[in-house]
């Protein structure tokens, strides 16, 4: 079975995919799937993708893709209009794969597969639906079509909140009820922290609905923040568990990593890596995972104090419509090690009040946050809630790092892009063969290094 459970749905048999799997069959349309298929209703079968709202309605000779306001997970779609025939998938690799077989044309990357702000995914001739779409694709008179319908942004919003406290205040409310949202399923539950004010919050949050929870900790031979996070773990009431990730834990999960996000942007890769590392590794007890990622593009544009004399609100509508493309909020990063990752800060309401509060309010006391460090002193001790903003990525040490330890294993400079490209071209070359098929993370990782370190 490939690591991370996915789903293709298809109007047409699939070479290779027939072979290898059972589909379920609505009429004409097909779904394959590497998991368990949610129960058929009386109309068909729905896949939710994203608790936000994306999912897949099947029925018979028919298929309804809705993408939600943040398009977080992504859904792809590839269409041949000389046959009518299309492909829907939720995986990169098998949905390119899949396409392949069905055109008789090899998939092929794009020269450039880095995040791309629109419908283009790294593959030729596959698209990444856009945010807000609604895709009906039906057989009519014995044609297949298909219509789309954009919905009204909601990151379009007035601005309601002016004041810094009230403002931090009602993002801290929007939070706590996104937490009891997340519970609502789970009586267990683990908190990434790493000893600032987004995921501190987050941790007396739990703490204070009297969950059962535990506090973990996530760092590299690179770099930690451990003793800021058991600052705020104990400040909050939890026990906290230190995981220490090696290079080898590290290299290891890239391959997962490249796959769900579907392209080679380092940074954003280097920020997600640690997440499927520490899942892969089993290291937390409870199912459900909740971290306090979001947090700084929601309410600095990603800006420290050094830079808040831009315009924040610009900054931070960039950095909202970066995340629909970028799939750095994507739960599939735990979904193969069968935990439950969720981000409470990308949850609708705690958006819906981040981007309906004054940005001026957001460097209150010429702090970046400003609004949510004041308001966060009603559960945090002064210390963690206005300590300095450290970016995931450099407080874990995989900024720089990970980049300097692929150059040297491949011998080539900037040969990350490199690799993480191979690396997806890889799994698509797999998924091609056998959709089931996979390789150890270890394993894939060597193979693209090899192959970069050959041609380069």
């Amino acid at each position: 079975m490939t690591g991370t459970p996915w789903v293709v749905v298809s109007n047409w048999p699939i070479p290779g995919f027939d072979e290898a799997l059972s589909p379920a069959e609505w009429g004409d349309v097909r779904v394959y799937t590497s998991g368990r298929a949610p129960a058929p209703e009386s109309d068909g079968c729905t896949f939710a993708v994203e608790a936000a709202g994306t999912a897949i309605h099947v029925a018979e000779d028919r298929v309804r893709v809705t993408t939600s306001g943040y398009n977080t997970t992504p859904v792809y779609f590839a269409a041949e209009a000389a046959t009518g025939r299309f492909i829907v998938g939720t995986d990169l690799p098998t949905t390119a794969a899949a396409f392949a077989a069905l055109t008789g044309t090899p998939a092929a990357l794009r020269d450039e597969i880095g995040v791309q702000l629109g419908s283009q995914s790294a593959v030729f001739g596959v698209e990444r639906l856009e945010h807000l779409i609604e895709l009906d694709i039906r057989r009519e008179s014995g044609a297949w079509l298909s219509k789309r319908t954009r919905q009204t942004d909601p990151a379009e919003t007035s601005i309601r909140f002016r004041e810094a406290l009230p403002a931090g205040r009602a993002q801290v409310d929007a939070l706590r009820a996104a937490i009891a949202a997340a519970l609502a399923t789970e009586t267990e539950v683990g908190v990434l922290v790493s000893g600032g004010v987004d995921s501190g919050l987050v941790a007396a949050l739990v703490a204070e609905s009297g969950a059962s929870a535990t506090a973990y900790t996530i760092g590299t031979e690179w770099g930690n923040e451990f003793d800021h996070a058991a600052e705020a773990a104990q400040a909050v009431g939890l026990d906290l568990r230190v995981t220490a990730l090696g290079a080898d834990d590290v290299v290891a999960a890239l391959p997962a990593t490249v796959r769900a996000f579907g392209h080679d942007e380092p940074q954003t890769i280097a920020i997600g890596v640690a997440l499927t590392a520490f899942c892969q590794g089993r290291h937390a007890a409870e199912r459900l995972l909740l971290t306090g990622y979001g947090s700084d593009l929601l309410n600095s544009g990603m800006a420290t104090t050094d830079e808040i004399d831009g315009d924040i609100g610009a900054k931070v509508r960039e950095a909202v419509h970066r995340t629909r493309y970028s799939s750095e909020f994507t739960s599939a990063l735990g979904d193969a090690a069968g935990y439950r990752l969720t981000h409470p800060y990308w949850h609708v309401g705690v958006l819906d009040v981040a981007l309906a509060t004054d940005p001026a309010v957001k460097t209150f006391r010429g702090r970046e946050k400003g609004h949510l460090r004041i308001a966060a002193r009603d559960v945090l001790p002064e210390s963690v809630a206005w300590r300095p903003k450290t970016a995931i990525h450099h407080g874990n040490g995989l900024g720089d790092n990970l980049v300097r330890l692929v150059d040297t294993h491949t011998g080539v400079s900037g040969g990350t892009r490199l690799v993480y490209r191979a690396l997806l071209a890889s799994q698509i070359a797999l998924a091609s063969q056998n959709p089931l098929a996979s390789l150890t993370g270890r394993e894939a990782y060597d193979r693209a290094v090899a192959q970069v370190a050959r041609t380069s």
